[in-house]
């Protein structure tokens, strides 16, 4: 195949167990026309030996001579791409099969956005699956990087162009969270979308969970926040970054004044955006006014008392401050919340 449409690319090191499902749910997408560069990582398993069964010429092997990594292997793989879209696809996860449909569908028809994700299926090592649907307009992913990483990285299709420019390629020193620094540099040049549909389902696994791996994926993630609040002119000070990442980790400071002091934070933000124009000003306030009522409502807190406040009253509109019903609300968003954490098998 000389020039296909897209190209699939699929790293795979040790994924015997998975492979095969997830390869298959490529192969049998509504759309075809497209290459799969599969490049293994110097597995140990019998993951070349499956992928030697399969016959379709659409299948492309390629070996690393030995281990080296996640990121070099993902950038092997971005070098060897012919087509005009570009997929990534993990040896776990498993594709909706109208998925490449929609998505060239819609770069097709939407020449300003060069990167287009999806909603997810979580499922595996978790008692009851669920989709997780993220922000849809550029401007709401872009803000959405100072919480969390807002493009779900195996759901994506992007242009080729962002490889032939050299703004697509991964950093190793990010490594663990190198697809949340991509981004946070790729979204200041190029503007991104998610489709609404669940059109990936992404595997847990419980060694996901191991507190060495979680440790380094939250420090490297911490890293990429800080580098983002730099360049949005905030120089956050150690308790502001305490307070920021306690909206994140969902572990509230203790203290009376804690709500008061994160309201001040999320104003220090907004004033720095003032003058960098870092982020879309309404978009911005969108998302601090939303984290700041979950926080709230998290701790079961009257919002009307807490709007008291002269910075918490930014954060809390007369729509969100009203009475009836919000101690209901306060209660339900805390049990959903437990329910939520139980859930890990």
């Amino acid at each position: 195949m000389s020039s296909p449409t897209l190209s699939v690319v699929m790293p795979v090191y040790n994924g015997e167990v998975h492979l095969v499902e997830a390869l298959q749910s490529v192969l049998q997408q509504s759309f075809g026309d497209f290459e799969i560069l599969v490049i293994d990582d110097g597995s140990t398993d019998n993951s070349c030996a499956l992928l030697s069964q399969f016959s379709d010429s659409r299948i492309q092997l390629i070996k690393n001579p030995s281990n080296i990594g996640l990121v070099p292997t993902l950038n092997i793989g971005l070098s060897l791409c012919k087509g005009k879209y570009i997929a990534r696809m993990d040896q776990d996860d498993i594709c909706e099969p109208n998925r490449f449909a929609e998505q060239v569908g819609f770069l097709s028809m939407h020449s300003d956005i060069d990167i287009v994700g999806c909603a997810i299926k979580f499922f595996g090592a978790i008692k009851n699956p669920y989709v997780h649907v993220f922000p849809a307009e550029h401007q709401h992913i872009h803000v959405a990087l100072l919480f969390y990483c807002s493009l779900a990285h195996p759901t994506l299709m992007f242009r080729r162009s962002l490889i032939d420019s050299g703004l697509f390629n991964y950093a190793n020193e990010f490594r663990h969270a190198e697809d949340y620094h991509l981004w946070s540099r790729l979204l200041l040049r190029v503007r991104a979308a998610n489709l609404p549909q669940h059109l990936l389902s992404y595997r847990l696994h419980q060694k996901q969970y191991s507190s060495t791996l979680s440790n380094r994926q939250y420090d490297v993630s911490l890293q990429v926040r800080k580098l983002i609040l730099s360049e949005a002119g905030v120089t956050p000070t150690p308790g502001d970054i305490e307070l920021h990442e306690s909206v994140i980790l969902e572990r509230p400071l203790s203290g009376a004044k804690y709500l008061e002091a994160l309201a001040t934070w999320f104003g220090k933000i907004e004033d720095g955006n003032k003058k960098s124009a870092y982020w879309d000003a309404n978009a911005l306030h969108q998302l601090l006014s939303g984290k700041f009522l979950e926080v709230v409502l998290r701790q079961g807190v009257n919002p009307v008392v807490v709007a008291k406040g002269a910075n918490a009253a930014r954060y809390l509109d007369s729509t969100a401050i009203a009475q009836e019903g919000c101690s209901v609300r306060a209660r339900l968003y805390a049990l959903l919340r437990r329910l939520r954490r139980i859930k890990l098998g």
